[in-house]
């Protein structure tokens, strides 16, 4: 083996500039296809996280009505046997109830459609970190009877730590809420849908609000892992019977999952024509040496070199500069993903605009993670793979007189 090995490494370097393309186009293959699947798994997660860990969380228990008709009559009556067997089962670590409606918010001649939150302050702050999302104010506590707002919900309605909210809205049963609120905190959302909308009372205040005592309309879970969705809504649909409804976030958000999962195959097509050029590039540059040196492949075998041997050689020729472009992509790409995670591009103008009117923020972090870094690797071993089949398959077809010919 090695010393297949060292004749192949010897070879490589006897046509520097041959080699070098090879190695220069495998080495950009890498960079360019690890740079464009981090900034398009990048989006996604930022999209993911704008939405799922800012409100939703990542399961969501409901009444079994709930899900087809989302009035505050479909809530569920909250009882400590529940939220018992929902925390009791495995991954996860914590049940937040909430109460939330749809309600007209009014300051002065200003009125809006808002969403009207009713939840735990200290629990929920451990479930989508909300206090971090404060500007301006106080964080809310269990005792206060004042409302937090999103920012943009409050410059439309030219509200300011202080002010009062006025809050007209259906309760359970039909009663009548209204109420008015002074602001303690205002809030910024990453997400412009959530930003236009979000109001937070107390849950203790919503639920007079809406006269929905001792009722809320879902129970967000916190887990000690996200990968293992899907078991987990199995195990709490078990544990708490079929007259409630579990849900993972991309059974809540179907409309995010879609978008995701479109653009998501657009980008692989994307990246199958870039490898696909790249491919091609390789494979000619290896018909290339391959034809130059046919004569030095007849005067090899024809001295007494078996052509299994020569086939060796040459397909650890192709190997080799295989692995040395790989990782010198992933080497100049780590930084760069690094810096683009850390410092994620900013958009301006109309494409800030088009993102906002995606209810997405305006940025494009690269995403920081060894998965994709893997497996655009192994896309490029198979490249090489394939590509080093074409000189052991001409070795294997040499005709030494024909080879020998001037």
């Amino acid at each position: 083996m090695s010393y297949y090995l060292t004749m192949a490494w010897r070879n490589i370097w006897r046509n520097k500039r041959r080699s070098l393309i090879t190695i220069s186009s495998i080495l950009f293959a890498v960079f360019f296809s690890i740079v464009m699947r981090g900034y398009q798994l990048g989006s996604y997660q930022t999209m993911v996280d704008n939405i799922v860990q800012a409100y939703t969380g990542y399961i969501q228990v409901f009444d079994s009505k709930y899900q087809s008709d989302k009035v505050i009559e479909n809530s569920i009556l909250l009882n400590a046997e529940l939220i018992t067997a929902i925390e009791s089962t495995e991954n996860v670590t914590m049940a937040l109830p909430r109460l939330e409606s749809f309600a007209l918010a009014s300051s002065g001649n200003q009125t809006k459609g808002v969403l009207v939150l009713g939840t735990d302050p200290d629990q929920d702050d451990r479930l989508t970190h909300l206090s971090k999302r404060l500007i301006q104010g106080t964080y809310l506590t269990d005792h206060d009877s004042a409302a937090m707002v999103s920012e943009r919900l409050a410059k439309y309605l030219k509200l300011s730590i202080g002010d009062t909210l006025v809050l007209i809205s259906q309760g359970y049963h039909g009663a009548g809420a209204a109420g008015k609120f002074p602001i303690q905190a205002i809030l910024r959302f990453p997400s412009p849908d959530l930003d236009n909308k979000m109001v937070y009372l107390p849950i203790a205040v919503a639920q007079e609000f809406f006269s929905a005592e001792n009722r809320v309309t879902s129970i967000s879970l916190n887990l000690k892992s996200s990968n293992d969705l899907d078991e987990t809504v199995k195990n709490i649909q078990l544990k708490i019977g079929n007259q409630y409804d579990v849900r993972s976030w991309d059974k809540i958000l179907v409309e995010l999952r879609q978008q995701i999962e479109s653009d998501n195959a657009g980008g692989i097509i994307m990246l199958g024509l870039l490898y696909l050029i790249i491919g091609f590039g390789i494979f000619g540059t290896v018909q290339m040496m391959t034809a130059e040196r046919r004569r030095e492949f007849g005067v090899v075998v024809a001295v007494g070199m078996q052509k299994r041997r020569l086939g060796t050689i040459l397909a650890m020729e192709m190997v080799i500069m295989g692995l040395i472009g790989i990782i010198g992509g992933v080497v100049i790409s780590i930084p760069v993903a690094w810096i683009g995670h850390i410092y994620p591009i900013r958009f301006t103008g109309q494409m800030a605009d088009s993102f906002i009117n995606y209810g997405m923020e305006p940025i494009m972090p690269m995403l920081w993670e060894t998965g994709y870094f893997i497996n655009q690797t192994l896309v490029a071993l198979a490249i090489i793979f394939a590509a080093a089949v074409f000189p052991v398959w001409k070795v294997t077809r040499l005709h030494v007189s024909k080879a020998l010919r001037p």
